[in-house]
């Protein structure tokens, strides 16, 4: 009798552990989460450039110099400029006083990347969307510049300490693009290297 309930049990248990990948999907993670990218989506030679001259964004020219990337770092791109790049990579971070030594409103600087953006996708380019600075800078303009660069996203790499990680993340999930968040910014290489080879 023990021998059977235990066998009974066994089942039971391992019936509900096959049947739980098929019960509902959790919403806290259903977004297009990725640790790095199947394939490559980007091609050499990449323009990488700033939406909202924050002065972490040149962190991205340090990164792509480690990886070896074929690119330059332009942080005031206009859209003419794109016409030698196969793959344009945009940081986002807004920063009065990047703005101001720019000599750049705020206006300005989401025109420019507007126009980038339309650029880019009239001539089929990859985009590749970063946002490296966590809970540090997330600001109404870095929001806005979000806002504005997610439509035209193929690719979303940030930290995982984004505090409006959930507003950002539903912005990427709404445009259907996949999204790597990780944990510091050494970690960036991988998934961004993913993205090329």
């Amino acid at each position: 009798m023990k021998k059977s309930s235990a066998v009974i049990g066994c089942l039971v248990i391992g019936f509900l552990l096959a049947a739980s990948p098929f019960g509902g999907q959790d919403t806290t993670n259903s977004f297009n989460s990725y640790p790095n990218l199947p394939a490559p989506i980007g091609e050499e030679s990449i323009l990488f450039t700033s939406a909202g001259q924050a002065p972490e964004n040149l962190l991205l020219a340090k990164i792509a110099e480690d990886l070896h990337l074929e690119g330059d770092y332009r942080p005031r791109a206009l859209a003419s400029d794109l016409y030698d790049y196969r793959t344009l990579v945009i940081i986002v971070g807004s920063s009065p006083y990047g703005l101001q030594y720019r000599n750049r409103t705020f206006t300005e600087e989401m025109d420019r990347t507007k126009q980038l953006l339309n650029e880019a996708e009239l001539r089929g380019l990859p985009v590749i969307i970063l946002h490296v600075a966590g809970a540090k800078r997330e600001d109404k303009q870095t929001v806005e510049l979000l806002k504005a660069t997610a439509p035209y996203a193929d690719y979303f790499l940030g930290l995982k300490s984004i505090g409006s990680s959930t507003e950002i993340i539903e912005l990427m999930d709404a445009a259907n693009v996949p999204v790597t968040l990780v944990k510091d910014l050494e970690d960036l290489h991988t998934p961004l290297n993913s993205a090329f080879r």
